[in-house]
């Protein structure tokens, strides 16, 4: 066989198995689709431990219990869920109960689980509306370096920590960091940490939150459930107090 068909069959195999680079929000995304779609888990829980900190010093700690369901769909129990005390995220909607009655809902762009998860179950479109509309600027995008690992940045240019971004590191296309900016002006700054491999995909099981440069909250997952089954209504504000992912004897109820 001659040489140059076999360098030929050579360089056209080692093109192939060389990702395609990735220089655009599109681009990560196509990516991300094909490492992880239809992989990634789908359902989450797991308790969460806080340390909540004011100008850096630790000021107390709490308990929180959680449930995810991709791509959109969040509940966090604050305290035991028989307190009543809990905020559901679902269909751009936050609801916020307290004592067991709905005080509030306005609307939320759950960001936060998309860039953890939710991106993986929407088709590009989708998920590029998603982004967008949870304020990232996806006509910006860049590599840099997270914790000593390369890392592709959404949103913002380099040296601009005060615009909403998001960073995914480079090997594994996971959340690493993400940076939003509340009403005011003040800037809150996620960092997504100690990820574990979950399904066929990964989660953060540490986060720390810094509010102006400052800690504001550390938060640490224990006793997580990768894909367990969750009952109907766990996400629906008419079936608050009616069911629940948890059970009996992790309530405390015997």
């Amino acid at each position: 066989m001659p040489l140059t068909f076999l360098l030929a069959a050579y360089f056209s195999v080692a093109a192939f198995l060389v990702p395609p680079k990735i220089g655009s929000t599109d681009a990560l995304l196509d990516a991300m689709h094909r490492q992880y779609r239809g992989k990634w888990a789908r359902t989450v829980t797991f308790t969460q431990r806080n340390t909540h900190y004011a100008g850096d010093t630790v000021k107390g700690t709490s308990t929180w219990y959680e449930a995810i369901e991709y791509p959109d769909k969040f509940r966090i129990d604050v305290g035991l869920p028989r307190e009543g005390n809990a905020l559901i995220l679902a269909d751009d909607s936050m609801y916020n109960f307290k004592g067991g009655e709905l005080k509030a809902r306005k609307f939320r762009v759950n960001e936060l689980m998309l860039l953890t998860g939710g991106l993986n179950f929407l088709d590009k479109a989708a998920a590029l509306a998603q982004m967008q509309k949870a304020g990232y600027n996806t006509a910006i995008f860049r590599e840099d370096t997270w914790e000593g690992r390369r890392a592709y940045v959404v949103g913002a240019e380099k040296g601009d920590d005060k615009t909403a971004q998001c960073w995914f590191d480079a090997q594994h296309l996971y959340l690493v960091r993400s940076v939003s900016v509340a009403q005011g002006g003040r800037v809150q700054d996620g960092r997504f940490s100690k990820h574990v491999r979950a399904a066929g995909g990964w989660l953060e099981t540490e986060v720390l939150f810094l509010v102006d440069g400052q800690k504001a909250q550390r938060e640490e997952y224990l006793d997580v459930k990768i894909n367990p089954p969750l009952p109907d209504g766990l996400f629906s504000p008419a079936q608050f107090g009616k069911v629940h992912w948890m059970k009996e004897e992790t309530r405390g109820e015997k």
